[in-house]
């Protein structure tokens, strides 16, 4: 669910064990922006596909239970036979590599540790480095004007360690929020979105304040072409629609922490 909106598709039935989903093209174009801006070519980014159609069953192999994953990729309305499934296929195994099975909406303070040690109070102090990671994706398209304030989910990518105890574990909620917003409009105007950081949970389950620099991100080519042509373009102009922001899960940011605290280890 988390990979599909990487390829441009937008999940239009979830019932569980049954999702199917479709291809949005303004996100699919927001998606090659991006990975023009970052080098890539067109093709690097996400072919056109038709709707996507996922099953999920359980399944047993050599003695173990599990679960069975279908994917059918169906041919597109203009008849384009492309399949994403590589991509998908490459895209979902990142994802559950940075971002493993936790749940941080769920289980804020990460999965437990079989050895957490004795119960024992220690200091976390001031400027004690992290990364984090954006637990699901961000699109411009999704916000509204009213939106500043918005909370935004991400998790801690790796155990922070202090005495040889864990403070903060692996897949932890951490919470942010939408600072700015502006939505892509005629001649050419992108939309740009910014968001900051907050708290981190930590194993006793204190808020713990983390601070960064507050991200600001720009639909578009950085060297503003689309805006520039839409410019010369006069009164329809406004017919070029800028480009939109859409933001992987699983992008990475590095974090400190803003204050000494006490966190009490050797709970679960």
């Amino acid at each position: 669910m988390k990979a599909l909106p990487a390829l441009g598709y937008v999940v239009r039935k979830d019932q569980g064990l049954h999702v199917e989903a479709l291809q949005d093209i303004q996100r699919l174009e927001s998606i090659w922006e991006t990975s023009a801006d970052a080098g890539a070519s067109r093709a690097d980014a996400a072919i056109v596909s038709g709707p996507v159609s996922v099953e999920i069953s359980e399944a047993s192999h050599d003695g173990a239970q599990g679960s069975q994953l279908s994917i059918e990729f169906k041919t597109g309305f203009m008849g384009h036979k492309g399949s994403n499934a590589e991509p998908l296929s490459a895209e979902t195994e990142c994802l559950v590599i940075l971002l493993g099975t936790n749940d941080p909406s769920k289980k804020p303070r990460g999965e437990p540790s079989e050895d957490s040690g004795p119960p024992r109070d220690l200091k976390l102090t001031r400027g004690t480095l992290m990364k984090v990671l954006l637990s699901a994706p961000v699109y411009s398209k999704e916000y509204k004007k009213g939106d500043i304030g918005r909370p935004i989910q991400f998790q801690v990518a790796e155990d922070v360690v202090v005495d040889g105890a864990t403070v903060l574990r692996r897949g932890a909620s951490v919470l942010g929020h939408l600072t700015d917003f502006k939505k892509a409009g005629g001649y050419g105007r992108h939309a740009t979105l910014a968001f900051t950081f907050e708290s981190a949970t930590a194993v006793d389950g204190q808020q713990i304040p983390v601070t960064g620099e507050i991200e600001q991100f720009r639909g578009g080519r950085t060297e503003e072409s689309l805006e520039s042509t839409a410019q010369t373009e006069g009164a329809v102009g406004w017919l070029i629609k800028g480009a939109d922001v859409f933001i992987r899960a699983g992008t990475g940011y590095d974090l400190a922490v803003s204050a000494d605290t006490s966190i009490h280890v050797g709970v679960n």
